[in-house]
């Protein structure tokens, strides 16, 4: 009901429009209802008698309306047509507009079929509505109340035998309103299903290539259109009835007007005019109710559709914006979380009493294992979501109290999830900044280490990125990102894992550009690798969602504490600048539990035989079921660990980063891999072959006994082997 008066209220902001309409419709069923009427005085009052002067001025009359009626229906159409058009224009503006206010949960809940289908096929249906639907039921029903006051005025008995037989009319339409009700809405939550397999096909068809899944796909598309035939099917047969059960209700109704017209007639309670008057007046007063019934398939599936973008419109942002917001000052920013606890289903928490102070313009780093929170932290300094409990300050303002304008104005995110505009290389590097020069972007772009290579296309700058980057490698993609905020000269710049896709080289640059350039902005950095904020000013570890130590590198390493142990874990590789070849040392394999007592210069051949491998994102490194021939140790990237479910899906049971290992039992045993791993962004290992390490086994033989031992000692075995 709320939807329905905003477009009442778009309506009658154009009241001029709305009474020249008004005034049109009813001239143009004043006539339409008195053209049949005048049968009776032409037949009785003018055909009968010879009456010439009669007929003339009864012809006058009609031409004379005839004319007024044309008139007046070019009015109404183009009234209508303007006052619809505006209706609609500012409708889809609303929505638009509402969608951009709203927060992140929103986005979790309805994906992007789902809105699509709202602005193309429900809006496709209000508009037919609005433009065609209402006012011709508008227009029919008035038709159908002044002809039967019409045809009352001919012939009362006549009119109430009709009227009782009309319930028919519409008796039927009601049985069936639930069944087309249900019909319609279950057709559009098909065609929201198919439309988000599009996107996803379309989006991920690399992926879906790269992991042979297209069978799977067609499979899933073509039950999706098999339901869409089915709902389609029980849309149009529900439809049909709703318009073919009038009609034969008018039929019988025919024939009970002209029966007991003829009745009327032959007792002489009733002339001849009056009844052709009556019959064509009944015929398009029948006429009219008909097309009501045709139009209230329309108005269900209209009426589906109405509630469906009023769920949209009664969504309110989980983030909104003050009634009276506080703009941040334009210099540097101190940062401030105080006690915040938040998750994001309202069920596990991901910060338990989270607290820390960044002073404006220091360089910090968060850190700590995959799902500790970390990350979560860095998305409520954006205010993409608000805490349940405590606050975040910016300036000792509490972001709740912060204009989104000023707030992005201030902090701007890069985050290793990177979004490109269908646009050019200087679009997307540019956006809406029209101060910025040519010189401006190129610095950004140099500094970003993107000018080089962009400057090697073709096009150069004008270059069109398409697929939100998906025609530019991952690293490409990155640097333009940190381009494109340097260019925003943010005071608070965040960055989650803003360097997991840049080579060895890159990342040491723009670490250096951190370290040396940056120090003007508050930068809060949110990695897990720890090589690149070894100069923070302050890092902080978290672990199960809270804060479990904070100091420098220095100071946290000789602390002993989670942040060691994971420092220990990521070094001991050395990694060309290219990101190309790896290598480790044995000090580095002694701290596996593999390897543990076995002598270093033993080690030390075992390293010998780690060969480099790269793989890009989503390649399968190990399937379910395979036999295992490989030990892998991950140098950089990110990996899922996932385990066939019952039903045939999968599910996600860990995530493996820089230094985690996975496969050690294949070197020495035949047995079937536990669970599939996949590479989540562009990575390298080092990796050995069975069939290497049993040569080496044969020149040591105490080697297998030592690895047999420590394999019966694990209570515990991975998950992944």
């Amino acid at each position: 009901m709320k939807f329905a008066r905003s477009i009442m209220k778009h309506v009658l902001e154009h009241k001029l429009l709305l009474c020249i309409f008004l005034i049109s419709v009813v001239l143009e069923v004043a006539y339409a209802v008195a053209a049949p009427v005048s049968l009776q005085y032409l037949v009785d009052e003018a055909f009968v008698p010879k009456n010439f002067d009669a007929f003339l001025i009864i012809l006058g009359v009609l031409l004379g309306g005839g004319l007024l009626s044309v008139c007046a229906n070019f009015a109404g159409d183009f009234s209508l047509g303007k006052l619809s058009g505006e209706a609609i224009r500012k409708l889809r503006g609303e929505l638009f507009a509402h969608l951009q206010k709203q927060s992140f949960p929103f986005y979790q809940r309805y994906r992007i079929g789902d809105l699509v289908t709202r602005f193309s096929a429900d809006m496709g249906s209000i508009e037919r509505v609005i433009r065609g639907s209402f006012p011709l039921f508008l227009r029919d029903s008035l038709s159908a109340l002044l002809g039967l006051a019409m045809l009352f005025s001919i012939e009362w008995k006549l009119t109430l035998a009709v009227m009782a037989g009309s319930v028919l009319m519409f008796a039927g339409p009601k049985l069936v309103q639930r069944r087309a009700e249900t019909a319609n809405s279950n057709y559009k939550e098909a065609q929201e299903r198919f439309a988000n397999t599009i996107d996803e096909m379309v989006k991920g068809h690399g992926t879906i290539r790269n992991l042979h899944q297209q069978t799977r796909f067609r499979e899933l598309a073509a039950r999706q259109i098999r339901e869409l035939f089915s709902f389609g099917l029980k849309v149009h047969v529900a439809n049909s009835l709703m318009e073919r059960l009038p009609l034969v209700a008018l039929l019988a109704l025919n024939g009970l007007m002209i029966g007991f017209g003829g009745y009327l007639i032959f007792n002489d309670q009733m002339t001849v005019g009056g009844f052709m008057a009556f019959f064509t007046l009944f015929m398009s007063v029948g006429q009219s109710v008909s097309n009501l019934s045709y139009l209230i398939p329309n108005l269900i599936e209209s009426g589906v559709s109405f509630r469906r973008i009023g769920d949209i419109f009664e969504q309110k942002p989980s983030v909104p914006e003050a009634s009276d917001p506080f703009a941040l000052p334009g210099f540097a920013a101190s940062i401030r979380m105080d006690r915040v606890t938040f998750g994001y289903d309202g069920q596990a928490d991901q910060l338990k009493d989270v607290s820390l102070d960044i002073a404006a313009g220091s360089y910090v780093a968060f850190v700590g294992p995959s799902g500790s929170g970390k990350s979560t932290a860095l998305q409520l300094l954006a205010r993409f979501y608000d805490p349940r409990e405590g606050a975040v300050f910016v300036d000792g303002c509490d972001l709740r109290n912060v204009g989104e304008a000023s707030l992005r104005r201030a902090v701007t995110m890069v985050t290793q999830d990177t979004f490109l505009f269908y646009a050019t290389v200087r679009d997307n590097l540019v956006l809406d900044n029209a101060e910025l020069t040519e010189e401006d972007m190129i610095e950004a772009a140099k500094l970003a280490r993107i000018h080089d290579i962009v400057a090697g296309w073709p096009e150069g700058y004008d270059t069109w990125i398409h697929r939100e980057g998906g025609s530019l490698s991952g690293g490409e993609r990155q640097r333009l990102a940190i381009a494109r905020a340097l260019l925003r000269n943010p005071q608070i710049l965040l960055l989650d894992e803003a360097t997991s896709a840049l080579d060895p080289a890159a990342e040491a640059d723009i670490n250096g550009l951190i370290d040396n350039r940056l120090r003007d902005k508050t930068i809060v950095s949110v990695t897990h690798r720890l090589a690149s904020v070894v100069n923070a000013d302050n890092i902080y570890v978290f672990n199960e969602g809270r804060i479990v130590e904070s100091g420098t590198h220095a100071e946290l390493l000789r602390l002993g504490g989670l942040y060691a142990d994971l420092w220990d874990k990521q070094n001991g590789f050395r990694l060309s600048r290219d990101g190309l070849r790896a290598s480790v040392d044995a000090e580095r394999l002694a701290r596996l539990p593999f390897f543990a007592g076995i002598d270093l210069g033993l080690l030390g051949s075992i390293a010998e035989l780690f060969e480099s491998e790269t793989c890009r994102e989503g390649t399968e490194l190990v399937r379910e079921g395979d036999e295992g021939r490989q030990f892998y140790i991950i140098v950089r990237g990110k990996f899922e660990v996932a385990k066939t479910i019952a039903g045939g899906g999968e599910k996600r049971v860990a995530v493996l980063q820089d230094g985690d290992h996975f496969g050690e039992i294949a070197l020495l045993k035949k047995i079937p891999r536990t669970a599939t791993v996949r590479s989540l962004v562009p990575s390298m290992l080092l990796t050995v072959r069975r069939e290497s390490f049993h040569r080496l086994i044969e020149e040591h033989p105490q080697l297998q006994q030592t690895l047999e031992r420590t394999l019966l000692e694990r209570t515990t075995p991975r998950i992944s082997r």
